[in-house]
């Protein structure tokens, strides 16, 4: 999700989803998505019971049980678990404990039972840890805590959230695994936030977040489950070296990214999540934090329900000319479903070029409208073994593998390479789909097809597509088909497309059986010509039958 800056058209998309009942009304365990406080339970998924951390030579451990915190809190609900009355907060003896942590002095907390917490404000130069022991054990956030869960810095180091350049240097070393936090989402008068608005604080321009590092590098988060966010559940501000595996994410409501990147960020792994979001699962967002690109991002073997698997965003709203760009992107054996997109590129128009680029999805499933919606310039991006299932909730402008944004309608976008490598839309009902929708007179310079198809689920036959590309306005540069299966594809493109695209070319062009006019064909490439209705081929611009 977009941050406080958010467009008009955005806050409008939101207001749509939320009456439409797409983002849930009730969260992923089956309570009012404003309870979670005194009167309702959330399950804690659990990820299993883990030994203490073997001691490592330098490093000072203490155990949440040996500091005299009380440990007393049920994190369903934030009750005392043995009375059922209040319990008792164990922040302020965490925060002292863990206060002297320094890179020749680190420090792991070995939480050993379950905390309420009024925030854990931790050194913000790092080299501290937080180690849980798996199932039961982690923290609650204390209702009218008004601030992070957990953050490194002093307890005003978040606000604003936002707070621009110049982006300082980063310190290191933060590690957190094995524990469960609840953040304790409320209405804004009964849960983290008192402030009115279950979100934050919008006279400090700060959202609250149930964990939320800053200006770090080497940072780990293994086995942390995180339930009930105010905003968004993990936010990353400025950091490096990152790794995120094996955790599970479970809440809902608007705004609740799961991990969220603030420009600039730099060699990221994401592997082995779960995401269940009432927003975007994971948020690549250049313009807001400290502001600044975001290179070298890897998921690997997640699953999604959420909004949207991926935002990329690099250019802020009217309020700063500054642009951005995110290069180096991979996300491989993923499969969710995702009520809007699996990729959002840009959230607007002016990015600059090849604003996105390097992003490659490789052996994913996505069930969506579509798999990318469109309004920022990219590079290249390469699809490998994609599938889609078109989902019927965000229909306009149709479903497609990649389609011009309805969010920012009017919008244009210049593409350089957009690549189809053994893709298939496969269809359980009869929608209309196509490989590419393009609109607003936006441009790709290189649309190629090696491998794709348009397939019905076993039993089932619906109408063919109409064409391959539906070209409203814009323009292809250079179509490029090489293996393309078009049983249940009528035509190439749209009635009065070919004047769009600048050549057509690939050694499947001929097998498609489409017919396609002399004019738009490169030369040695076999294919059937709309004049002669016959199998043809250019030599040096003149048009010869196949022998």
């Amino acid at each position: 999700m977009t941050g406080r800056y958010t467009s008009t058209r955005l806050l409008d998309r939101r207001r749509f989803l939320s009456a439409a009942g797409l983002l849930a009304a009730g969260s992923a365990f089956g309570h009012p998505l404003l309870g979670c406080v005194a009167d309702f339970e959330t399950n804690i998924p659990c990820l299993g019971v883990v030994p203490a951390p073997v001691p490592v030579a330098g490093m000072s451990y203490i155990r949440a049980s040996q500091i005299g915190c009380a440990l007393d809190c049920d994190l369903r609900n934030g009750r005392n678990k043995y009375t059922g009355g209040a319990a008792t907060d164990d922040g302020p003896r965490i925060n002292a404990a863990m206060a002297g942590a320094t890179e020749s002095s680190p420090i792991t907390l070995i939480i050993d039972g379950s905390a309420l917490i009024s925030g854990l404000f931790l050194p913000a130069g790092g080299h501290w840890s937080i180690a849980g022991l798996g199932c039961g054990t982690g923290f609650f956030v204390k209702m009218g805590t008004n601030n992070d869960g957990i953050h490194n810095g002093s307890p005003d180091a978040a606000a604003p959230s936002d707070p621009g350049p110049p982006v300082p240097v980063r310190s290191a070393n933060v590690r957190l695994s094995n524990f469960a936090i609840n953040g304790n989402r409320g209405n804004g008068r009964n849960g983290n936030s008192t402030t009115g608005s279950a979100k934050g604080d919008s006279a400090k321009n700060q959202w609250y977040f149930a964990i939320n590092l800053m200006n770090l590098n080497d940072i780990s988060i293994e086995n942390v489950v995180v339930v009930n966010s105010s905003t968004y559940n993990i936010r990353f501000s400025n950091v490096g070296n990152v790794t995120v595996s094996g955790c599970v994410i479970k809440s809902t409501g608007p705004n609740t990214d799961g991990l969220h990147f603030n420009g600039p960020a730099n060699d990221v792994a994401i592997s082995s999540c779960d995401f269940t979001t009432g927003d975007d699962a994971i948020a690549l967002n250049c313009p807001e934090g400290h502001r600044g690109n975001i290179s070298r991002v890897a998921v690997d073997k997640c699953t999604f329900n959420s909004t949207a698997m991926m935002r990329l965003h690099t250019i802020p709203g009217s309020w700063s000319s500054e642009k951005f760009t995110i290069d180096t992107v991979t996300v491989s054996n993923c499969k969710g479903t995702l009520s809007e997109t699996a990729f959002w590129l840009g959230s607007g128009a002016g990015s600059m070029p090849n604003s996105v680029t390097g992003l490659t999805i490789t052996d994913c499933s996505f069930v969506t409208p579509t798999v990318f919606e469109l309004s920022a310039n990219f590079g290249n991006i390469a699809l490998n073994n994609v599938t889609l299932v078109p989902l019927d909730t965000v229909q306009p402008p149709g479903f497609a593998f990649a389609r011009t944004s309805k969010s920012f309608k009017g919008m244009t976008y210049e593409g350089s390479r957009l690549f189809f490598n053994h893709c298939v839309i496969a269809r359980n009902r009869g929608f209309d789909v196509a490989a590419l929708i393009l609109e607003n007179d936006s441009a790709i310079s290189s649309l190629e097809f090696n491998g794709f198809a348009v397939e019905d689920a076993p039993g089932e036959s619906h109408s063919s597509a109409r064409e391959l590309l539906h070209i409203v306005s814009g323009s292809v540069g250079q179509l490029v088909i090489d293996a393309l299966d078009s049983a249940h594809i009528k035509a190439p493109v749209s009635t009065g497309g070919f004047s769009s695209i600048g050549s057509v070319n690939g050694a499947g062009v001929l097998a498609t059986g489409w017919e396609f006019p002399d004019a738009v064909m490169a030369n040695g490439t076999p294919y059937i010509s709309a004049n002669s209705h016959l199998p043809s081929v250019k030599v040096d611009g003149a048009v010869e039958l196949l022998p």
